[in-house]
């Protein structure tokens, strides 16, 4: 069995390593997405940071402005920080790859910059990481190479796990490099060691990734063994008048007043509510609004209520899965834990293609049998 699994872990690598390392160069790119934006299109950005914030109405207006071709913004987008600007979103033009978004000063609510989603560097990554720019296909091939990164992390251990030796499993050896040893050697031993200790990185990256192409069967399965409460869908009652959209904000900081607004979206229908998403204190995720507030666009009433905090187990397990996957869930600390490994993801398929053309180089029969029983004995170490 162990044989095999070295078989199988080392062609499985070999036949999807690039994949797999385009996907985690990527993902790594994309754990600072909105800093990397800032930095290559600096227009979005220039701006004096305010203390204060301008009507979100007022952004809408310039937005919608700035944007002049009929349609209704969808979406607003917090700044995530006072030199961040917000982000409004309108819809998909015809024939565009993606939605429209328009930078705006969250101080003045002057426009700053109008951009096609897909048409600018950032999102460039974006479509490379989650489809490889083909499509729906595209995109479950991303989802079984998070079931071929679950297979490596499994096999892994399984290859890795030492053997016993005078009565003791080598412990020592398993989990340090050795120095002196060879190029070879120095090789396994990184790919070995450098697998192990981002295991549970690589299996929680694996898992989020599987959940975020596969959401509904993810769903469907943790609902098997946990609670879940499932989404809110409520519907806004037909009045007279409509709220605006300061007044929806402050309807939902109303019922959250100490959290933090992160997103509010637009109505898209006579029916549809408001809806407002917020961070609370204390929540180990920066950037993700988890919380929901949903408002009827004609009275205000409050609908309902999706507070993170409170969800049943199943909800909460599938709502950790995308900052998990992004990093975000563990703040700072957690989204250089998922940039390193990426990057190490790729460092892994480096040394497994030089293990694998280092055994390939012409010898003669006899340095090849001592050749094949050295890596025999390494692995066994």
């Amino acid at each position: 069995m162990r044989q095999l699994l070295i078989v199988l872990h080392k062609y499985t690598g070999l036949s999807l390593g690039v994949l797999l390392t385009v996907t985690a160069i990527s993902g790594s790119l994309l754990v600072f997405d909105r800093e990397l934006d800032e930095l290559l299109t600096p227009d979005t950005v220039s701006f004096e940071p305010s203390s204060s914030l301008a009507p979100f109405q007022t952004a809408l207006d310039s937005a919608t402005a700035a944007v002049n071709n009929g349609t209704e913004p969808t979406r607003l987008m917090l700044g995530r920080h006072p030199n961040a600007p917000h982000i409004i979103r309108f819809p998909t033009p015809e024939g565009a790859p993606g939605p429209i978004e328009v930078s705006i000063n969250p101080g003045t609510g002057e426009a700053l910059a109008v951009r096609t989603w897909g048409e600018y560097p950032v999102t460039w990554i974006y479509h490379l990481h989650l489809e490889f720019f083909a499509g729906h296909r595209g995109e479950l091939i991303v989802g079984f190479l998070g079931f071929c990164l679950l297979f490596f992390c499994v096999s892994g251990v399984i290859i890795w796990w030492p053997k016993m030796s005078q009565g003791q499993r080598q412990w020592r050896r398993a989990l340090t490099i050795k120095r002196g040893a060879g190029s070879f050697r120095l090789n396994y031993d990184l790919h070995k060691t450098a697998g192990l200790y981002l295991l549970p990185a690589f299996v929680i990256i694996a898992i989020s990734g599987i959940e975020i192409v596969w959401h509904d069967p993810f769903q469907a399965a943790v609902a098997t063994v946990l609670p879940i409460r499932e989404d809110p869908n409520p519907l806004s009652v037909p009045g007279p008048g409509v709220i605006s959209i300061d007044d929806a904000a402050a309807i939902g900081q109303s019922v959250f007043p100490e959290s933090r607004m992160a997103r509010l979206y637009i109505p898209a229908t006579e029916t549809a509510p408001w809806r407002v998403t917020f961070m609370h204190p204390g929540e180990w995720w920066n950037e993700y609004g988890a919380s929901t507030v949903y408002i009827d666009r004609y009275s205000g009433a409050v609908l309902d209520i999706w507070d993170a905090r409170e969800l049943p187990a199943g909800s909460k397990l599938l709502t950790w899965m995308f900052p998990l996957h992004n990093g975000d869930a563990l703040g700072m600390p957690g989204r250089i834990v998922v940039f390193l490994s990426g990057m190490l993801m790729a460092g892994l398929f480096g040394t497994g293609v030089y293990m694998w053309l280092k055994k390939r180089r012409p010898v003669t029969q006899k340095k090849k049998r001592a050749t094949e029983a050295a890596d025999l004995q390494m692995v066994s170490e």
